[in-house]
């Protein structure tokens, strides 16, 4: 058992109970519009264990695959490349970290600032898992196709011994997770 969560509200939400062990992927479906943000952060916050929570018991906290931002005049100025974020962010001893590179227009110079949202993301999930195999994640700024691309690889990393929370807003994916729980709004 990696993280045992006891159901609890959240932001006038309630989330059921579940435990998280090796292998599994679970999807946590909230609603879409502007409530969704909110309480996804919380959830991350309290599943990476930044935030204590009594109702959460984590033997080993996972990690988020964070969105790639460039908010500073310096990136302005001196755009952020992919092999610099990679260099900055990611396990260089990890091979996942260049799967990035398999797609044939992508280079180590290649702007971060020109990828769309589908790579943006992947190169993202790549140097996360270049530190772990236990993440949390979403699909965000990532059309269906890139999503579905991105839950296959995360599902083959689970496979081989990781383990994955999805939030989602959708149910694309409810048939293809060890288990799917809905957030209920209790207004």
């Amino acid at each position: 058992m990696l993280i045992k969560f006891s159901g609890q509200t959240i932001d006038k939400f309630y989330i059921p109970s579940f435990i998280l062990t090796k292998g599994d992927i679970i999807i946590i479906q909230l609603p879409n519009g502007p409530y969704f943000r909110p309480v996804e952060l919380k959830m991350i916050d309290m599943l990476t264990g930044k935030q204590h929570n009594d109702l959460i018991e984590i033997n080993t906290p996972l990690k988020y695959v964070a969105h790639i931002e460039e908010k500073s005049f310096w990136h302005r100025l001196f755009p952020m490349t992919v092999g610099g974020y990679l260099s900055k962010y990611a396990n260089k001893s990890n091979p996942v970290c260049n799967t990035i590179y398999n797609t044939k227009w992508i280079t180590p110079k290649t702007k971060i600032q020109t990828l769309a949202g589908n790579p943006r993301r992947q190169l993202s999930l790549y140097a996360t898992l270049s530190w772990t195999d236990k993440i949390i994640f979403d699909l965000a700024g990532v059309d269906p196709q890139g999503g579905q691309q991105i839950y296959d690889f995360v599902k083959t990393v689970v496979q081989s011994g990781g383990s994955a929370i999805l939030f989602d807003h959708t149910d694309e994916f409810k048939d293809d997770c060890t288990r799917f729980i809905k957030a209920k709004y209790l207004g």
